[in-house]
């Protein structure tokens, strides 16, 4: 007999429980957060635990396995159930709780996360603040959104303008349509657990039917995907300034050409990456929102000559 989700909710919070009581016992470790729920709503499509370890600074176990990468992650197993941890210093997390990391808490609306164990009184405090901003943090997130849905759009694009594989046009409209799912319910005001295109069936049946549905069903011909593409940018027509405001913002405060390093930077310590900030570059200034021009850039720190980088500027009336 399969086993049912109310017995996989029993299970799983039994393997966390056993978890915890060992943390306890280790005095380098001063909490644990979970991330993710453990309910009937979300376990049915878990097979692990995951889990931030908070260990104190200078005690980190690093296996060759680790390379270069400042995070260290470890699979580990209680009474047959994985978890997936992230081991985190206790400074690095104060970084995560300030924004000021690439991994930064606020790193997804969709997951919840609950102190499950901690020996440490300020960390409590950070987490209980950094949690209530992450899950009012609309604007960004739903400017995190649209950068995706603008990359997935423009990759869409290119491979519809020469139609040799329709499959990976198809690839990129279904990550349009996800892109399109968690803005709706950003949107909305909720931070949903479950998958983000349920929720947003449920929202914005029309919308999802059009963008997500009909592309599962209909033929994967020329034609077709065209209009699921257009229906993408008609979207972004309707939302994309407005949800781009953060990087709007950042542009007329400066009121000066501004290269896509710099306002990379600015938005480092988010989902904001680099490739999707130029993609949304070059959407703005096709719709003659900003103008694009080129700034110079050295490659390393010791160049004497500088290559250039694309640069934007609003030129207000």
């Amino acid at each position: 007999m399969p086993e049912s989700t109310a017995d996989k909710v029993v299970r799983f919070q039994k393997a966390l429980q056993l978890f915890l009581d060992r943390v306890r016992a280790d005095p380098n470790l001063l909490a644990a957060v979970l991330v993710g729920s453990i309910s009937e709503e979300t376990v049915w499509r878990r097979d692990s635990i995951s889990l931030w370890l908070i260990e104190k600074d200078g005690v980190t176990k690093r296996l060759r396995a680790d390379g270069e990468d400042p995070r260290v992650f470890r699979t580990l197993v209680e009474e047959g159930v994985n978890l997936h941890a992230e081991l985190i210093p206790r400074s690095r997390f104060k970084r995560m709780v300030e924004g000021s990391a690439r991994t930064a808490f606020r790193y997804s609306f969709f997951a919840r996360r609950q102190l499950v164990y901690c020996e440490d009184p300020s960390l409590a405090t950070w987490f209980e603040n950094a949690d209530t901003l992450a899950r009012r943090d609309q604007e960004r997130e739903l400017c995190i959104a649209t950068t995706w849905l603008i990359h997935a759009h423009r990759h869409a694009a290119r491979l519809l303008e020469y139609p040799r594989d329709l499959e990976l046009t198809f690839q990129e409209l279904i990550g349009g349509a996800h892109c399109i799912a968690a803005a709706e319910v950003i949107a909305a005001g909720e931070v949903h657990e479950g998958l983000a295109i349920h929720r947003a069936l449920e929202l914005a049946p029309d919308l999802m039917r059009e963008v997500y549905l009909d592309l599962l069903t209909a033929p994967r011909t020329a034609e077709n995907l065209g209009k699921k593409l257009a229906a993408l940018d008609r979207y972004l027509e309707q939302h994309a300034e407005t949800r781009l405001r953060p990087v709007l913002a950042y542009l007329r405060k400066a009121k000066r050409l501004v290269p896509l390093s710099e306002l990379a930077d600015h938005f480092a310590h988010s989902q904001l990456y680099p490739w999707h900030l130029e993609a949304a570059g070059e959407w703005l200034e096709r719709k003659g929102k900003i103008g694009k021009f080129s700034a110079p850039f050295g490659l390393t720190k010791l160049s004497r000559v500088e290559v250039e980088e694309p640069a934007y500027l609003i030129e207000e009336d």
